[in-house]
């Protein structure tokens, strides 16, 4: 649909933050605008924290877990031109999208567009949690998928988000450049990226599923130049 973004939102277990990054999602206050949430196995409240928005969220469950199934189902459903994610834990600022959609209608040569974005702390961690938590301080590009905005012509190109535990993303982006997909960064702070003590694997993920990312957008840039010889 020409003009419409699809945004997709994988959950597991994050009823507690869920709330705040669909509302994040919605305030937006983009015409033309649909929301599915994917809950991949949850066993708390996610399901229902995604259900209380009513018919602005579309709300679909994918039992098997791994985040990158979850978004690869809500891209399966998602009919708008534009394609976007976001982290059931994080939060957007007010005109995200519609600064990233107006880069991509203003630069044809973009397939994807990313931001800059800041870390912050959860307000319920306790002052020991706090100094306990490793994370990076100040703004910056973020290559992530909660910051990206994509044309779904050109994702689907791409093809679907690799089947990994971590590095999913870092797999799928690596593997999209080297089909010689374009992308462009809006030097605007536009997600906040919640710090808590259930994501450290996603703030540091396991060097092995890095180097197993890595390996896969290598194959494939092989891959690609034999097909090229």
């Amino acid at each position: 649909m020409r003009g419409i973004v699809s945004v997709v939102i994988p959950v597991r277990n994050g009823a507690r933050y869920l709330g705040e990054a669909i509302e994040s999602v919605l305030d937006q206050r983009r015409q033309g605008m649909e929301v599915i949430v994917v809950d991949n196995g949850s066993t708390d409240g996610s399901p229902s924290v995604a259900e209380s928005f009513g018919s602005p969220v579309r709300l679909i469950h994918e039992p098997v877990c791994g985040a990158a199934r979850a978004r690869n189902s809500g891209v399966s459903l998602a009919g708008g031109e534009f394609l976007a994610f976001q982290d059931a834990d994080d939060l957007w600022a007010h005109g995200k999208l519609e600064r990233q959609i107006n880069e991509l209608e203003a630069r044809h040569d973009l397939d994807m567009v990313f931001t800059h974005g800041e870390n912050f702390l959860s307000p319920e961690l306790t002052e020991e949690q706090r100094r306990a938590v490793s994370f990076h301080r100040g703004a910056g590009p973020f290559i992530l998928p909660s910051a990206m905005v994509a044309r779904r012509e050109s994702f689907l190109r791409a093809g679907p988000l690799p089947d990994l535990r971590e590095g999913e993303f870092i797999a799928w982006y690596g593997m999209a450049l080297s089909m010689g997909l374009r992308s462009g960064v809006i030097p605007e702070t536009l997600i906040y990226r919640r710090v808590h003590l259930a994501n450290s694997t996603r703030l540091a993920p396991n060097p092995r599923d890095l180097l197993q990312a890595a390996k896969m957008v290598l194959d494939h840039q092989r891959g690609t130049k034999r097909e090229e010889r």
